[in-house]
């Protein structure tokens, strides 16, 4: 029977294009399998169908428990960790420092000066430590840090209200990378974040995956980012679970996939940026974070063996956001 002839039987006619919609979606779901290779239910038509809304999204594909579900993220947070220690810091074709002397902002002497204090000091960013012994502005070394970015610079300071779409990136990765939302479209399809010091492509890619839109650097004064950092840590309403101990991908694994359940979440998008696993569980409307602050430990190889059960649990994660028992808290 087609979709048309499917309409014929809706209860109001004026409905039929919601009708035939409806049956699309039931059509999709009934025909739909899990995506586990090795899913026990394989193969078998109506066990499928009857776990239909009992299972879960994830890259696109519908898993039918956590068994099927968790191999596959099991992979993929292994290769996310990897990702940590593949990483090089990016090296710039022209230092900041030779940027700020071919622009005519500062002397070659001023420069070997902030350079031997910075090393003296042994801390320090190279911008503070000019802005000392030179007289440099904040406008021409966001300039020159736009330049050796090679992205805009926008003019946050001037921006009266805070963006709205702080809310859907949790405050812990914003601090962390030194970035703001700075600009957003008005159909939400476009959004620029504006970064302090380095531009985080990490992180741009991420908010991609998780918001569903376009995003493009830019690079505004320290000043102004740190002020819209501090307002969004004050208007922050987001409860943000984030583990600090756990590196291990089994047992971020487990803790996943124990979230999920608790959260009875319909969908999972995992992402990784800068020192961040960023975790969105989704249901209907709703969505919650579960976040994972990665240091650069050795990673094992999931091939190597099968880790107990007992020795995954969460209990190793650090509590003060709250470990699994705070999943319990509905979507």
């Amino acid at each position: 029977m087609s979709t048309t002839e499917l309409a014929l039987y809706s209860p109001d006619a004026e409905n039929s294009s919601e009708w035939i919609s409806r049956c699309k979606q039931w059509w999709v779901r009934f025909i739909s399998r899990c995506a586990s290779s090795g899913c026990p239910k394989l193969g078998k038509l109506w066990p499928s169908w009857m776990h239909k809304s009992s299972g879960i999204y994830y890259e696109g594909r519908w898993y039918c428990g956590r068994t099927c579900l968790e191999s596959a993220l099991a992979h993929r947070v292994y290769t996310l960790l990897s990702t940590f220690q593949s990483e090089k810091p990016r090296s710039h074709r022209i230092p900041l420092g030779l940027l700020l002397v071919n622009r005519g902002a500062i002397t070659p002497p001023q420069l070997r000066e902030a350079l031997r204090l910075q090393r003296e000091a042994g801390q320090g960013k190279l911008g503070d430590w000019l802005r000392q012994t030179a007289d440099l502005n904040v406008q021409q070394l966001t300039a020159a840090l736009g330049q050796q970015w090679g992205c805009p610079v926008f003019p946050l300071e001037n921006q009266a209200r805070t963006l709205t779409w702080g809310e859907l990136i949790p405050f812990p990765i914003l601090n962390s990378a030194g970035a703001v939302p700075a600009y957003a479209s008005s159909d939400g399809r476009v959004l620029h974040i504006a970064f302090e010091i380095r531009v985080d492509h990490t992180l741009l890619y991420a908010v991609e995956q998780m918001l569903q839109c376009r995003t493009f650097p830019c690079v505004a004064s320290g000043t102004a980012v740190k002020s819209q950092l501090e307002q969004f840590r004050r208007l922050h309403s987001r409860t943000d679970t984030c583990f600090d101990t756990v590196r291990e991908y089994r047992e971020m694994t487990w803790t996943i996939c124990n979230y999920a359940a608790e959260l009875q979440a319909r969908r999972i998008v995992l992402a990784r940026t800068g020192s961040f696993v960023w975790v969105r569980f989704f249901r209907h409307e709703s969505s919650r974070d579960l976040l994972f602050r990665i240091l650069p430990d050795p990673v094992s190889s999931p091939a190597e063996h099968t880790a107990s059960r007992a020795k995954v649990s969460s209990t190793h994660a650090d509590g003060r956001k709250g470990a699994l028992p705070a999943a319990s808290i509905a979507l």
